[in-house]
């Protein structure tokens, strides 16, 4: 297991080592994957107040998360990690309702 950015959210090694670092959107959507499950990416959001209610998304590792991207990426803002991170979210939303 690794540790990401110094805390006690762990990852597999080997999928944090296989992590796409040609771009920041790609670790961060494939990070937040290995963070948080299919499920509860489908049933969060960010802040858990979009339509219907929704749980928000645990604040401790979405911090996890976007300290270890701005690790790789050091110009890159927590505000561009947590529109990725959004994003990865409604893209899981969308694929469930579309069925996949």
């Amino acid at each position: 297991m690794h540790a990401l950015a110094g805390s006690t959210v762990t990852v597999s090694k080997r999928a944090f080592l296989r992590l796409h670092r040609s771009h920041m959107t790609l670790i961060c959507q494939e990070l937040a994957a290995l963070v948080f499950t299919k499920e509860v990416l489908v049933l969060s959001t960010l802040t858990g107040k979009v339509g219907p209610p929704k749980r928000q998304l645990d604040v401790a590792k979405v911090q996890v998360t976007t300290d270890a991207v701005i690790q790789e990426f050091p110009q890159t803002s927590a505000s561009d990690v947590r529109a990725v991170i959004r994003r990865k979210c409604n893209n899981e939303q969308f694929n469930q309702k579309k069925g996949t």
